[in-house]
């Protein structure tokens, strides 16, 4: 106890100075820990947000079963990434000896900690990064996660190639051996949480953080407490999402069907949608950071996503003009939308919020993505179009709903930057 509140004493005085505007100590001891170490420094910070980040590399995860009052930092956190990696390993080995039913089950596994690993990370961005600076932090992450799946998208081919050129042979032992060298991303990301549960624990240690004022543990309780708000911004993401994956995850023989794409072609402008959005989020999340008006941003992204579905249901334009304003609008709804919640819900409650937010979400999208392939099997794109075009709609409808509901009992959601920023100054004083 007594060298923990050394190294508390330590890092304090080397810190920014209150008085001073932020201004280091004129001198530093030698046995005070530099800038990086200090969990009170924005250095720190940035390396949690890069572990945070890579944390999300390897989720890909289609469905949630999310354990409730695990505390999602700390051991929550790499239990989840335990499940990821054992996961991709039964995968990989239903692969390797032909037994479908093992696959299906290791994707189960993988599921269980996938995505409420995905939870984690929303709380663990919540929990360092505060006000203004969350739209750029959940842009990053977005940004990451994209790279991951474009690096998915087009790696993989390319790896099952060069391992059936090893192995000499092709069939379900190259797909296994292909999905077990590809799982050393999810080793990446369970290193990420070892470390992260290390730094946040140190920090809570550190800076005398309470337990459980960040979100941290789910109570599927805190549920009948949520507001108007909140399940209004829960159907505008779960509406707004289940007109992007499915559509994409159909896109390429739609692409080849109705423009007579190749299937190189087909791919390359399915993919787009990710590959915009990787250089993209974290601009959009400044952006929404330096301007606040989340709700204006989040009207704009459901509007152009709008715009894009009704170019490819009715027009025969050349495709790569709505694949590319769907990639922008998918980039700027995730900033401006995700970091919403923990403007109306408080503190203590953002784990269950976050948590049911994305289990709603990969329930809408496991229904869509199966009512999607129904309508395709007996109506055709068009139809199709028309059905995504209806959900982006109620999506629509959903945001202005949100707006008037916001303004009507003078919520947060659509201040300003400066606005934030004063209220921030006055609660201080």
């Amino acid at each position: 106890m007594e060298e923990e509140e050394e190294e508390a004493r330590a890092l304090l005085a080397d810190g920014p100075s209150e008085a001073g505007g932020g201004a280091p100590a004129a001198s530093a001891g030698p046995g005070v820990l530099a800038a990086l170490c200090d969990p009170s420094r924005l250095a720190h910070r940035l390396l949690v947000l890069l572990l945070m980040c890579l944390l999300g590399f390897a989720i890909f995860a289609m469905i949630i079963l999310l354990p409730f009052r695990v505390r999602l930092n700390g051991w929550g956190t790499i239990i989840f990434s335990v499940f990821v990696c054992i996961g991709q390993v039964v995968f990989a080995l239903g692969g390797i000896f032909n037994a479908f039913w093992l696959m299906e089950f290791g994707r189960f596994v993988f599921g269980i900690g996938g995505e409420s690993l995905a939870v984690a990370q929303n709380t663990y961005a919540v929990s360092w990064f505060k006000g203004k600076e969350l739209n750029l932090v959940f842009g990053l992450q977005l940004s990451m996660a994209r790279i991951g799946s474009t690096v998915n998208m087009n790696l993989m081919g390319w790896l099952y190639a060069k391992v059936e050129t090893s192995l000499g042979s092709t069939g379900h032992t190259t797909l296994g051996v292909t999905l077990m060298i590809g799982g050393i991303t999810c080793i990446l990301s369970l290193i990420c949480a070892l470390a992260l549960a290390y730094l946040d624990q140190r920090a809570e240690r550190i800076l005398h953080k309470e337990q459980g004022k960040t979100g941290e543990v789910i109570k599927l309780t805190d549920v009948k407490d949520f507001s108007l708000s909140l399940w209004l911004i829960f159907i505008i993401c779960v509406c707004y999402y289940v007109a992007v994956f499915p559509f994409i995850g159909l896109g390429k023989v739609f692409f080849i069907e109705k423009f007579e794409f190749s299937s190189q072609a087909a791919s390359a402008i399915n993919s787009i949608v990710y590959v915009i959005s990787a250089p993209l989020s974290p601009i959009f999340g400044f952006l929404v950071d330096k301007t606040g008006k989340n709700i204006i941003w989040v009207l704009c992204a459901v509007v152009t996503t709008l715009a894009s579905h009704v170019l490819l249901a009715f027009t025969l334009w050349n495709p790569w003009i709505a694949m590319c304003l769907l990639g922008i609008s998918y980039s700027l709804l995730a900033c401006a939308l995700w970091p919403m919640v923990a403007f109306v819900v408080p503190e203590h409650q953002l784990g269950t919020a976050y948590g049911f937010m994305q289990s709603i979400q990969n329930l809408g999208l496991a229904i869509i993505s199966i009512v999607a392939g129904m309508i395709l099997d007996t109506r055709g794109y068009l139809f199709l179009e028309v059905f995504f075009i209806a959900c982006v709609s109620l999506s629509l409808l959903s945001v202005v709903l949100l707006y008037l509901v916001n303004r009507a009992q003078g919520g947060n959601l659509n201040y300003s930057a400066k606005q934030r920023e004063e209220i921030k100054l006055s609660h201080a004083e």
